[in-house]
């Protein structure tokens, strides 16, 4: 069993916490960092969290065996060079950082530790995409042409117009760092780096400052086209299809994948939910109790990042940006 520091207890840092209490016998969270100890105290206390003001606190602490990363995005960089220095495994909500210079100086300090890293792209566990990921790599759709994506939902009142989330530096793009690198993180999954990105970028209909309608297109080092859409004043989608010479095939929802021969009958696989951030926070306590690596390569974290970076460059202009 991992014991875990939370860091970072907002609406997305109880997420994490709420899926593994009780419902784990991998990972369980012992310690909570907090700038305000106040307005967690009661959630710690039903939680049997112990409050902790300062990340060094954590990182000193040989009761805890990792770090979880909740924080604003802008924070990111400097926490994971400091777990990455104490020698202390960390698990980062995505994106993991900003920029591509910062993410390629974090990774390096990581790499040079030895210690594990996870990047909370929790998408990567669902098993409709294990399914995808397998019709991509064992041929069945052919040569890949292009891949099309959609992670949208409406923010609603879910955000204070003061809030950190809402912030240009800290979300470009609209629906980029909430929801698009989720779709960016699974379509390097896929088919590897991004290679150029354009995108545009705007506010039609928000009154908070944030754009509601993002879309990306994109072409892939190995060859393929790509589109995304992040939206963040509509209903939830959530969809990455994928085109190749011999079919497509549809992750439709989270449960759903839909698999287009060339030349036979359309099948409809259906999967049950799972809770995909105790999934990852699982493999992140395997790979503490086995000294192996988590199941996203740190290559693709870089990749990432340096696509979201290329995209926030590009939509001001709405021009075609290197990654």
């Amino acid at each position: 069993m991992a014991n875990l520091a939370i860091v970072g207890l907002g609406r997305w840092g109880r997420v994490l916490v709420d899926s593994v209490v009780g419902q784990s016998e991998d990972a369980r969270f012992t310690h909570a960092v907090v700038r305000t100890p106040a307005k967690a105290q009661d959630y710690c206390a039903a939680h049997g969290l112990a409050l902790l003001t300062s990340l060094d606190e954590a990182l000193g602490d040989p009761a805890i065996d990792g770090i979880v990363l909740a924080t604003p995005h802008s924070q990111h960089a400097d926490q994971i060079k400091a777990a990455a220095a104490a020698g202390k495994p960390v698990f980062c909500e995505k994106p993991v950082t900003l920029t591509k210079a910062s993410i390629v100086e974090a990774m390096d300090a990581v790499r040079a530790a030895g210690i594990v890293f996870a990047a909370g792209h929790n998408r990567r566990f669902l098993p409709a995409m294990a399914m995808l990921a397998d019709l991509v790599k064992t041929g069945a759709l052919g040569t890949i042409i292009n891949i099309e994506g959609n992670m949208s939902g409406h923010i609603g009142g879910r955000y204070r117009a003061d809030s950190w989330r809402l912030d240009a530096s800290e979300s470009p793009a609209g629906g980029l760092a909430g929801s698009g690198i989720h779709v960016i993180d699974a379509m390097i999954a896929l088919l590897g780096p991004i290679a150029e990105v354009m995108a545009d970028s705007r506010r039609l209909v928000h009154e908070v400052p944030i754009d509601d309608t993002t879309t990306i297109l994109m072409r892939f080092a190995a060859g393929p086209s790509g589109y995304l859409t992040c939206m963040t004043a509509t209903a939830p989608i959530f969809r990455l299809q994928v085109f190749g010479s011999s079919g497509w095939a549809e992750l439709a929802g989270e449960t759903t994948l839909i698999h287009q021969p060339l030349g036979g009958a359309r099948v409809t696989h259906e999967f049950a939910p799972v809770s995909t951030e105790r999934i990852q926070l699982e493999a992140f306590a395997h790979a503490i109790a086995t000294g192996t690596a988590y199941p996203i390569p740190l290559d693709d974290v870089v990749a990432g990042v340096a696509t979201f970076d290329a995209i926030a460059r590009s939509a001001p202009e709405r021009c075609w940006v290197g990654v």
